[in-house]
């Protein structure tokens, strides 16, 4: 009984002063009455109805045929039904959606055509997973970004320190690229406070760590962070326990702490993670094995990719899941942390901390950087990546070279060109 309450009231409240909708309302009932007489009178049950002499006037001073005038009555009914529904959606709309209202057919279809792309997850951090995801989301919405949230520097870091959040720095990015409206969100969350108490820090570091502080857990933010961006895919942490990334150097140091391991100067031997046994979430590890394809990379080698690597059961779950698996080498080496690594050097480290070489697909870029941005890389100790990689690297894994560059005074993948690439790879394994 409240609920059917509840119901009529919702209902009554369309008929409130300044809704805008009642007129169209009054249209569409005409139109399902005009409807209604025109298929009494077609049917001929006119006969049993008083309207019979009334209709039969109207048509017949017309000189109309009287089963025409049942078509002529259906006619109009259903073009004053679309007339009215149409208003009343767009009077609806223009509320909702003020500036996309002529736009809702074209938004609609985009979104049932991405809603149809195939499930791809994307493991790294950094610039280089932020090219790829605003690439990739112009072609499904059924992407996953699985993060690390090792971050011991800056805003995400002393928001770590201090609050004892996780860091939301890479988490932050992700959500930017997947964002519909990329250009607007990413002009306020990567906007960075320049003087007080907020002075380092970013906006949405700061709106990720308020609504943990709402919300009561990491997790729940990011989901809710998400809903309000409206993102084509979601983002997920690949560990919700407070962790720390430690490196054992070539020279037997020990460095803890993804920013001092970043800028090491020393040849890596390994890393590890402090506490070595956390646990990924749940949703990690199924989407992995619901996945289409698992794409690791573009990003920091060993502060961005391999550490997601060295959670518990992530690595298991790559190698186990009927994914396409694909690496995608970096373009230029990193000032302390990759140093004269060529794409060999890259690709072996990779599989050094899966089970084994699940590798289905290699990337490569074979693109030339011109001059003037080699130059400039080269005053900050970073260089193109030698491919030293022979045509086929084992019987399982492809190697492909192409032309995947975007040269902007940065030497970055191409969003376009790169995503473009691995959903032609998708397409063929599908067939």
């Amino acid at each position: 009984m409240e609920k059917s309450d509840h119901h009529l009231k919702s209902l009554l409240k369309w008929f409130y002063p300044g809704m805008r909708v009642k007129r169209f309302l009054l249209i569409v009932l005409l139109g399902i009455i005009l409807m209604a007489v025109g298929l009494i009178y077609l049917i001929d049950l006119s006969r049993f109805l008083w309207i019979k002499d009334q209709i039969k006037n109207l048509f017949l001073s017309y000189q109309i045929a009287p089963h025409l005038s049942g078509f002529i009555l259906i006619i109009l009914g259903s073009l004053l039904i679309i007339i009215g529904i149409a208003n009343i959606n767009r009077s609806i709309l223009k509320r909702i959606i003020p500036k996309q209202v002529n736009q809702v057919p074209e938004i609609i279809y985009q979104q049932r055509k991405l809603e149809k792309g195939p499930h791809i997850v994307v493991i790294g951090g950094g610039t280089g997973l932020y090219t790829l995801l605003r690439g990739l989301k112009q072609y499904s919405s059924n992407i996953t970004a699985v993060v690390t949230v090792f971050d011991s520097g800056g805003s995400s870091g002393q928001l770590r320190d201090e609050l004892g959040v996780l860091p939301p720095g890479d988490i932050r990015n992700c959500l930017v690229a997947l964002s519909t409206e990329e250009l607007l969100m990413k002009k306020l969350f990567q906007y960075r406070f320049s003087n007080g108490s907020l002075q380092g820090h970013s906006f949405g570091n700061l709106f990720i760590t308020a609504m943990s502080e709402v919300s009561g857990d990491f997790t729940k933010a990011v989901e809710k962070s998400s809903e309000i961006l409206a993102i084509r895919g979601r983002v997920l942490p690949s560990t919700i326990d407070n962790v720390t990334l430690c490196a054992q150097l070539k020279d037997k140091q020990l460095i803890k702490g993804e920013r001092n391991i970043s800028q090491s100067k020393e040849v890596i031997e390994s890393i590890f993670i402090q506490p070595a046994s956390v646990l990924p979430l749940p949703e990690t590890i199924q989407t992995l094995g619901e996945a289409e394809a698992i794409i690791l990379g573009p990003g920091s080698l060993y502060t961005s990719i391999i550490c997601n690597l060295l959670v518990k059961n992530i690595p298991e779950a790559i190698c186990q899941s009927k994914a396409i698996k694909i690496y995608i080498c970096n373009v230029m080496t990193q000032p302390g942390e990759t140093d004269n690594y060529t794409t060999s050097m890259h690709l072996k480290e990779v599989i050094r901390y899966l089970p084994y070489n699940c590798l289905d697909y290699v990337l490569i870029n074979n693109q030339k950087l011109s001059k003037a941005v080699a130059d400039k890389y080269k005053e900050e100790g970073a260089y193109i990546v030698r491919d030293d990689l022979p045509r086929e690297f084992d019987n399982r894994t492809k190697i492909i070279r192409q032309e995947l560059l975007s040269e902007h005074n940065f030497a970055r993948h191409n969003s376009e060109k790169l995503a473009k690439l691995i959903m032609d790879i998708i397409h063929k394994e599908k067939k």
